[in-house]
């Protein structure tokens, strides 16, 4: 048999299995990283694409969360806003204190521009009477807390009125369509007068009241200035009454103007004069003081009574420069009369002018320029003055401790109680003319006197003109007496005279 021929050694070859295997790992290998970056790059486009898309979902989400909360803010500011806008609305046409309109919305009313409209409108204008002085005694609380009562009373008896507003303190306005209901404006007045319960106290008040028909041809502004004259011809006419408005009245007022610019003149360019009337003694008819008097002489026209300007210098507080005019000047004048006969000065105090924080000093100072002794000065003020104001009582104490007497003028058409009397610094009663119209009230002047005389107060009648009211007032025991009978006022020229004639006269009437 043939053998087969031995292997020989093995030849190497290119590649083996195991290095084949090897081989190809490594190429796998190689080729995957080679292909990594490139699939990192895949990846990581896909990545930032996800992220991007992701991205831009949250924005989406992030905006539309943030819109609705915008919107929610912005319908919460819009309601903010409203709210406030009613509100400043409502500041700005609602009075505090009371809650009714103001005069912002009582002006546009009668502009045209309110909620209550009509060809015609009903006014009525109305004015606490009293108000003040229970504010001032009890404060601005008590104050608050009677005009929101007042407020109530006014709705519970002007239920037909379209608007009801306060003005401003102790002022007050309602306004109807067309004409007023029947009686409204009267109502009204009665509901004011029941007393009011304040701090453990019962207050009385009463209303004054003017009506005025607005056609919506004129202004707010003309229609309230025509009301309140009505509302003033009411308070004139002794208040707690209605007064309708008519053209007379704006002629009056007119005239009021008028004299106010005329009076200033007047004392600017020396058109005053003091006229003096004595006073007499009734039981010898000797003169023991002259009452100082205001004239007004305009050039080139008849003389203003004192009845026609006074009430416009009160009004307008020119009462005021013209008290102290009169004061200044009178003492003055009346100093050689104290000196050669003891006369003494009396002058009237308006209240404005008492009212005055100098009021001492600058009565001091007059004595002091006039060379007047405080004893010769006679100041009169009415009961009402001295009644309603306790700072000015105060003041009438200082000077009398200075030795100026105090007298009541018009006595008996005020207060005339008592009990007044014997708290306020009064020397001097004098008595009021209407106690002798026609004769004299013998009952009521004989129950004066007894009162005066317990009170060791001087008594002077004022307003005598016939012998006969004299010989009665000095039965009675009236001590003094001023009237037409014994002088009409004079100029300070003819006092000198007139008081030796009268020294005569009066020697031969008491012989």
């Amino acid at each position: 048999m043939r053998r087969k021929p031995s292997p020989g050694p093995r030849r190497p070859g290119l590649v083996g299995r195991e290095t084949g295997l090897l081989v190809a790992v490594w190429v796998a290998g190689v080729a995957f990283l080679a292909a990594v970056p490139a699939m990192l790059h895949e990846f990581s486009s896909l990545l930032a694409g996800c992220v991007a898309l992701v991205a831009a979902a949250v924005a989406v989400l992030l905006v539309r969360a943030r819109a609705r909360r915008l919107a929610c803010s912005l319908e919460h500011s819009s309601e903010r806003r409203r709210d406030l806008e009613l509100a400043l609305r409502e500041r700005a046409t609602i009075d505090p204190v009371t809650g009714l309109a103001n005069r912002a919305l009582l002006t546009a009313v009668l502009d045209g521009r309110g909620p209550v409209r009509g060809p015609d409108l009903t006014v009525m204008l109305l004015d606490l009477d009293g108000f003040q002085a229970i504010n001032d005694e009890l404060g601005h609380a008590a104050g608050d807390a009677l005009l929101l009562e007042v407020a109530g009373r006014l709705r519970s008896a002007l239920p037909k009125a379209d608007l009801l507003a306060r003005l401003g303190d102790d002022e007050f306005a309602a306004v109807w369509r067309g004409a007023a209901p029947a009686g409204a404006a009267e109502r009204a007045l009665a509901r004011l007068r029941p007393g009011y319960r304040l701090e453990e106290r019962t207050v009385y008040l009463t209303g004054s009241a003017g009506l005025i028909v607005a056609d919506g041809r004129r202004s707010s502004a003309e229609v309230l200035r025509d009301a309140g004259l009505a509302l003033q011809a009411a308070k004139d006419g002794g208040r707690d009454r209605i007064v309708r408005f008519e053209a007379g009245l704006r002629t009056a007022a007119d005239r009021q103007r008028e004299l106010a610019g005329g009076l200033r003149r007047a004392l600017r360019e020396g058109e005053l004069e003091v006229y003096y009337q004595p006073v007499v003694r009734l039981a010898d008819g000797r003169i023991t003081a002259v009452e100082a008097l205001l004239r007004w002489f305009p050039p080139g026209a008849e003389a203003i009574p004192p009845g026609v300007f006074i009430p416009v210098a009160e009004a307008t507080g020119l009462i005021v420069p013209l008290g102290w005019w009169v004061l200044e000047r009178a003492c003055a004048q009346a100093r050689e009369w104290h000196e050669g006969a003891g006369i003494s000065l009396t002058v009237n105090v308006a209240a404005h002018q008492l009212r005055e924080p100098d009021f001492v000093d600058r009565v001091r100072a007059a004595l002091t320029a006039g060379g007047l002794p405080a004893s010769a000065l006679v100041l009169e003020v009415t009961e009402s003055t001295m009644v309603a104001d306790a700072e000015s009582t105060a003041r009438l104490d200082t000077l009398r401790a200075d030795g100026v007497r105090v007298a009541i003028d018009d006595f008996g058409t005020g207060y005339s109680s008592l009990a007044y009397l014997v708290h306020l610094p009064v020397d001097v009663l004098k008595i009021d003319r209407t106690f002798l119209a026609t004769a004299v009230d013998t009952t009521l002047m004989r129950a004066i006197l007894q009162l005066a005389g317990g009170l060791s107060l001087q008594t002077v009648a004022e307003g005598v003109e016939t012998e006969d009211q004299a010989a009665t007032l000095r039965a009675l025991g009236c001590e003094h007496a001023q009237g037409f009978l014994f002088s009409r006022p004079v100029p300070p020229g003819e006092i000198a005279p007139l008081l030796s004639g009268r020294l005569e006269l009066g020697a031969a009437r008491a012989g």
